[in-house]
């Protein structure tokens, strides 16, 4: 298969910001960059979390990435430190099922500062810091994480999915920008994960998997060289499958299934 993107075939020695580290995949992943020896900066909201989890094994920076001059201030701290990283993992996402007409205009912009609106608050600046400091061999990698939930309109998912929707836009839009740069872009589409965010669903979740496994799944992706990792494939296959058909017929075809 084209591999879009410099095949990752090891973490020895690589620095890695994975943001959004305190719980759920992120938390997979960073325990994992540290098995492999990546030298691994976990960051998040909650301090006590990141410390519970990777004291003595990680650097912790604490970051609210809805806070631009919060953010501003790390990335100076990191470089100050020499800390900045050469490959990022982005994960911080807010998820709360429910009808629009249940939903409060508050609620709707709070997640959607997480989920999207944030992702321009640190992606510019490492971005840039990157392009002005070229990294000999290795590719500056960038790692976005979205959803199956991304690839067209569900019910009852309005702000999270179109929040997805434009992190991926965001993905083929910078990768494509950012390759003559030395800068790897990639994306992740996950389907149902065991994690505090899919415990909120009220319904049958089919063919959920831990998320130690969906960040083994990723690094094999990043690993072949993907621009795009999706999984579980008979789950991301079928929504590939659905997202061809002609709008009038999924429209009609989800209207069934409500």
């Amino acid at each position: 298969m084209f591999s879009s993107n410099t095949p990752i075939k090891s973490w020895s020695n690589r620095r890695v910001w994975v943001v959004g580290a305190s719980e759920g995949i992120g938390l997979a992943l960073s325990k994992l960059l540290i098995e492999k020896g990546a030298q691994v900066i976990v960051s998040s909201r909650s301090d006590r979390k990141l410390k519970e989890n990777f004291s003595g094994l990680a650097h912790i920076q604490v970051v609210d990435v809805t806070n631009l001059n919060n953010v501003i201030s790390v990335v100076k701290v990191l470089t100050e430190k020499q800390l900045m990283p050469d490959a990022v993992f982005w994960l911080p996402a807010l998820y709360d099922p429910g009808e629009i007409l249940k939903q409060n205009p508050e609620d709707f912009s709070m997640r959607l500062q997480t989920n999207i609106v944030s992702a321009f608050h640190i992606f510019p600046i490492v971005a840039r810091y990157w392009a002005n400091n070229p990294r000999i061999g290795t590719p500056y990698h960038w790692c976005w994480f979205s959803s199956l939930a991304g690839y067209r309109g569900l019910p009852n998912a309005c702000d999270y999915g179109s929040s997805r929707a434009a992190i991926s836009h965001l993905a083929q839009s910078s990768h494509l920008e950012l390759k003559p740069h030395g800068i790897d872009v990639s994306l992740v589409c996950p389907g149902f994960v065991d994690t505090r965010l899919t415990k909120k669903n009220t319904f049958k979740m089919p063919l959920v998997m831990s998320a130690s496994k969906a960040a083994a799944l990723t690094l094999h992706g990043l690993k072949n060289g993907r621009f795009e990792t999706h999984f579980p494939k008979r789950m991301s296959w079928f929504f590939k499958f659905i997202n061809l058909l002609p709008l009038s017929i999924y429209l009609k075809l989800m209207s069934n299934l409500r």
